[in-house]
């Protein structure tokens, strides 16, 4: 920028009025400081949107300065495009999605779970499945997330024989899962795993869980009472967990979530919140009066606030603590018969005492919270032989009384 002063005015100034030298003087100084700010205030506004720019990408200021000026610039063409009507906004934040990194999108698809409530467990279980799901397929961008690339993974896992069917199943449930919210942000035009069917888990599976008999659910909450700490479970902790199970239905995570505010104990009955059951809806179920004793007493003595956790423990502790307590009980964790037991196990024994005190089905069901009296009568009722014999003994029996004809009664007669 050229700075053009008029010196002869100035000197002409000088010379021919000497009480104006001094007001003239700073009156062409200050003319010249400002236009020189002026400049130096666009260069630092410049200098500023790079080093903004370059913060919002993590960059260094001053050794990425090139690589921000370039992004704005790119940043600067693609408003012109849109102005000219060339693309609109919609168009051009898709295709910014589609150049996002696989691994930046699994981090905006984890604060999308977090934000709708998913439990900690869950986001971190899906983000696992999809993980490796996407590192078997050599999936590292939207490119290569087709449906043909995850068909021929579900080939190879069911010829491996490596994970069960119901294992595969999870897996595809957290794919079509993650198509569903790359397809909701635009990254892609439609779901391509949106018909994908779940296999039959029935012709493979591979653990069959079987309940506890009344005489060993004695022995286990007798060795668990005689037992010892382990880890952050104590004795009454553990005992009053089983307890629970046993005669709520309740999952392991949904009881280490509990607090006060979901107890009623003038109704005895606990609300189990929608973010935190598998059925993601609220479920209100009944509580017996000891059980809600026992709640109760332990809330007041430890001095549990209405929001905080009634117990304090994580899943793989509860695991060790349980199976620690079926070895001192003298319970096989896997018995001959080839079914096995394990902390769901306390589930599905629940299910199996309300059938053998005669509950009816659809009861047991609402209890349990299934969806369908089908679910808790193939997986969640464990009836032995011995217990169907009995039950056959409750029908009466049918022995009619034949009339013998009396033509046929002579005959018998004369014989």
């Amino acid at each position: 920028m050229k700075y053009e002063f008029d010196f002869s005015r100035i000197l002409g100034n000088i010379f021919g009025n000497t009480s104006n030298n001094k007001s003239a003087a700073r009156k062409a100084k200050q003319q010249r400081r400002g236009r020189i700010s002026r400049i130096e205030e666009l260069e630092n506004r410049e200098m500023l949107s790079v080093n903004m720019l370059s913060f919002s990408l993590g960059l260094a200021p001053d050794a990425n300065r090139s690589v921000a000026e370039r992004i704005l610039a790119q940043h600067e063409k693609e408003i012109d495009r849109i102005k000219a009507g060339i693309i609109t906004r919609e168009e051009l934040d898709k295709v910014q999605v589609r150049k996002t990194p696989f691994k930046k999108l699994l981090k905006q698809f984890r604060k999308r779970m977090t934000a709708s409530g998913k439990t900690p467990s869950y986001i971190n279980l899906t983000l696992q499945e999809l993980v490796s799901v996407f590192d078997d397929c050599s999936i590292d961008s939207i490119e290569k997330f087709r449906r043909e690339t995850v068909d021929q993974w579900i080939a190879n896992e069911v010829q491996r024989k490596v994970r069960s069917i119901g294992t595969i199943n999870c897996y595809l449930i957290a794919v079509k899962v993650f198509a569903q919210y790359l397809t909701d942000r635009g990254a892609l035009d439609n779901n391509p795993f949106r018909t994908l069917r779940k296999l039959d888990a029935e012709q493979d599976r591979r653990k069959i869980r079987r309940a506890l008999t009344p005489e060993e659910v004695d022995r286990f909450l007798q060795a668990a009472a005689s037992g010892k700490n382990y880890h952050r479970l104590g004795i009454k902790d553990r005992v009053l967990i089983y307890r629970l199970m046993l005669g709520t239905g309740l999952w392991s995570a949904e009881l280490s979530l509990l607090t006060p505010g979901q107890i009623d104990f003038e109704h005895c009955c606990i609300t189990v919140k929608s973010g935190k059951t598998k059925g993601k809806q609220d479920d209100v179920l009944p509580l017996r009066a000891d059980l809600a004793e026992s709640l109760k007493e332990r809330i007041t003595v430890l001095g549990i606030e209405p929001h905080e956790r009634i117990f304090h423990h994580d899943k793989q502790q509860l695991l060790s603590a349980f199976y620690k307590d079926l070895k001192a009980a003298g319970i096989e964790r896997a018995g001959a018969d080839g079914r096995s037991v394990d902390i769901h196990s306390l589930r599905k024994t629940f299910g199996t005492m309300l059938a053998m005190a005669k509950v009816p089905l659809i009861t047991v069901q609402r209890l349990m919270r299934h969806s369908t009296p089908v679910l808790t009568a193939q997986l969640y009722l464990d009836i032995e032989p011995i217990d169907m014999i009995q039950a056959l003994k409750q029908l009466p029996v049918y022995r009619p009384t034949f009339r013998v004809p009396p033509q046929l009664e002579k005959g018998l007669k004369v014989s």
